[in-house]
């Protein structure tokens, strides 16, 4: 399938891809677990959260939204979603809270990300229909061929454990399985710069 640069126009499509496969994400769902807020979300979540990255033209999508990958740039600010999310008052997250443990999960997360410079990926998403059919590779791949030219690590936060063999494929290292009381864990991953 081909991938090409997604603009601020896709960001609809984007909202309803991103409803569609994280619906069973376990830290997702755990932070919005009505379904109302959470699709409500999913529409807002790429402008909020990855603004950087649609700026620098890092938004990548695969087929006819069959999947998508975020990349923020090296110097970009952090993925601050859950943040942005939870202090925005149009927020359905911030309407009804977030779980009391998310600020010192989303910490100690941030404490694995590295300090020098590096790309961040925010998010990949794919279709449930489309699963199984090489999409998220396909589409990983895109983007750590970007990684790779600049010649720097890269760094996510997996929120679903079913995800973190893919990207150990890759060169991913899990750092950490952090967990905060009630929350399921998210898992800071690192895959060193490539030379």
């Amino acid at each position: 399938m081909a991938i090409r640069r997604g603009g601020r126009e896709d960001e609809e499509r984007l909202g309803a891809l991103l409803s569609v496969a994280f619906t069973d994400d376990p830290f997702v769902r755990w932070v919005m677990p009505n379904s109302l807020d959470f699709l409500r979300d999913s529409k807002k979540h790429p402008r909020r959260a990855y603004s950087e990255a649609f700026d620098a033209g890092t938004v990548f999508v695969i087929g006819d939204f069959a999947g998508a990958a975020i990349w923020l740039p090296p110097g970009a600010k952090a993925d601050r979603s859950e943040e942005v999310a939870q202090a925005e008052p149009s927020s359905a997250a911030a309407g009804h809270g977030f779980p009391p443990e998310f600020p010192a999960l989303i910490s100690q997360c941030a404490a694995y990300c590295p300090s020098d410079p590096h790309w961040y990926l925010g998010l990949i998403a794919v279709d449930p229909v489309c699963r199984g059919r090489g999409v998220g590779t396909q589409i990983l791949e895109y983007g750590l061929a970007m990684v790779d030219r600049d010649g720097l690590p890269a760094y996510l936060e997996s929120t679903n454990a079913a995800n973190t063999s893919l990207y150990k494929r890759f060169g991913f290292q899990e750092l950490a399985k952090v967990r905060v009381g009630s929350s399921p864990p998210r898992f800071p991953m690192l895959r060193p710069a490539r030379k």
